[in-house]
């Protein structure tokens, strides 16, 4: 009974451990791999193309601030016009040509190729700085009346005598000091670039001077007031220039400030003036009375200048007439403009340029 038994319970024990040697096989044994999908293929990354090298943005430079103006221009082809008349009428004079015909052959070219000739140094050397075309202008002027002053002046002494200048040399005098201003105001704008208000004063200033100057050779006169009048003229004219000048590189009078020495000078010479109604009670030479306009004007200026030497240009850093003259290519037309239908540019953009007047109308 007990071999039996014994017998029994080795067949169970040797069964337990076969059990628990699988179980540890089983343990032991690794799981089998798992297949999972494979990533999708996905197009490569587009090839984009290098950025663009941009340059650094420049400065912006206002037309005042070292360009001329478009009412620059405009004033140096009008005075440009006057001056290739005037040379047409010089060499006239000096070649002799009375015929009426061919004598206005030579005005009419020279008036024409000299504000042409403006124009294209202007657009060949780029557009001129500020201030020179202005400036250019004004000493084309100022030395034309200097050069007709002086002729007058002349004139006026040794017409009594028959030693007046012929019309030759009055015109050639005339010619070269104004081609001397046109040069020398070439001069003055590109050291000083002005601001064309500056050669508005200056040519105040002169006018101021001249006729101020004009009103006290008059009261210094002898027997002719005309005699007084051309000197005292002439060299007032010089001496306002001069003085305009010279106050101009200084300090530049705004326009409103130069509108109140206008109506200032034009108050002072009327409030001068009333000094004439003691001439009517008495006998003194009335032409002595020239003085109180001559020094009104001048102080009358002067007390608006010194007044209103602050006062800015509202709204505006340069003046802009109302009206300029220009030089510019042609615009393309509208089809509306030729009557056909529909709007927009038609064709090509003409070739050549075209004189243009433009503003407020």
């Amino acid at each position: 009974m007990s071999n039996h038994l014994n017998r029994r319970a080795g067949a169970l024990a040797i069964a337990a451990s076969a059990m628990l040697i699988s179980e540890r096989a089983n343990a032991q044994q690794p799981y089998p791999p798992q297949s999972y999908p494979l990533p999708q293929s996905y197009p490569p990354p587009q090839s984009y193309p290098p950025p663009q090298s941009y340059s650094p943005p420049q400065a912006y430079v206002r037309p005042q601030d070292g360009i001329r103006s478009q009412g620059e221009m405009g004033a140096l082809y009008v005075t440009s016009t006057i001056y290739g008349v005037g040379t047409g009428i010089w060499l006239d004079s000096l070649f002799t040509i009375k015929n009426p015909g061919p004598a206005v052959v030579m005005p009419i070219i020279l008036g024409a190729a000299a504000p042409i000739g403006a124009y294209f140094w202007d657009f060949r050397a780029g557009p001129l700085h500020r201030g020179v075309p202005s400036s250019i202008s004004a000493g084309l002027m100022l030395g034309a009346v200097e050069g007709l002053g002086i002729a007058a002046t002349q004139f006026q002494y040794a017409h009594a005598d028959d030693k007046d200048w012929s019309f030759k040399t009055q015109t050639t005098l005339t010619w070269v000091l104004a081609t001397a201003g046109g040069i020398g105001g070439w001069a003055f704008g590109e050291y000083y670039r002005p601001d064309p208000r500056a050669i508005t004063f200056i040519a105040s200033g002169t006018a101021w001077g001249a006729i101020s100057a004009s009103f006290l050779g008059i009261a210094a006169s002898g027997k002719d007031w005309k005699d007084g009048a051309s000197v005292g003229g002439l060299v007032g004219y010089n001496v306002g220039l001069l003085a305009a000048g010279a106050i101009s590189i200084v300090h530049t009078p705004s326009w409103e400030s130069q509108k109140y020495m206008w109506a200032g000078y034009a108050g002072g010479t009327l409030v001068g003036s009333v000094v004439f109604l003691a001439y009517l009670f008495g006998n003194s030479d009335a032409k002595g009375g020239f003085f109180g306009p001559a020094f009104g004007g001048l102080a009358g200026a002067s007390i608006a200048g010194a007044l209103t030497w602050h006062l800015k240009d509202a709204g505006q850093a340069s003046w802009t007439p109302p009206f300029n003259i220009a030089v510019l290519p042609p615009p393309r037309l509208d089809a509306s403009q030729l009557g056909m239908s529909g709007s927009g540019p038609v064709g090509d953009i003409p070739q050549g340029a075209v004189l243009t007047g433009f503003g407020t109308f």
